[in-house]
């Protein structure tokens, strides 16, 4: 009983701290729930390049992590009405790595139509890093 409550304790203390450091998502009317995956920049056909729907450049989540970029690019499906640009926050990336990550909707690919807010593609540098558990598990996707 006793260990009970310290883990309540302890759960209830790591959820305020995590609130206070801003790692949670903030705003968005409804979260969708979204199975993710991950690509990286790449000259194949599967990977569709190095740019973006709009011809910039890709960037990675490692590229963000590191300094070297301002936001980490993610493919959706871009008949479902989100905008290119939109803000997406992911709350169990932000958690993974204890800070606020910037995803924007700029990509797209064949394998997103008709998903609507139900698939998500994150961009990361490398094949080994696409099969991270986290970025091909659930995910919830909060837009601004």
């Amino acid at each position: 009983m006793a260990m009970l409550l310290i883990l309540t304790v302890w759960a209830t203390i790591a959820a305020a701290v995590n609130a206070a450091s801003g790692i949670e998502c903030s705003g968005g009317a409804h979260p969708y729930p979204a199975r993710g995956t991950g690509y990286y920049p790449d000259n194949s056909a599967l990977e569709g390049g190095f740019v973006d729907m709009r011809g910039a450049k890709l960037r990675t989540l490692q590229d963000y992590l590191q300094g070297s970029a301002s936001y980490v690019s993610v493919a959706m499906d871009n008949h479902a009405g989100i905008p290119y640009g939109a803000h997406v926050c992911i709350p169990e990336l932000n958690r993974k790595y204890s800070r606020q990550i910037p995803f924007r909707v700029v990509d797209t690919g064949s394998a997103f139509f008709g998903k609507g807010h139900s698939r998500i593609d994150i961009c990361v540098r490398s094949a080994h890093d696409s099969y991270d558990s986290t970025i091909n598990g659930h995910l919830t996707l909060v837009f601004d």
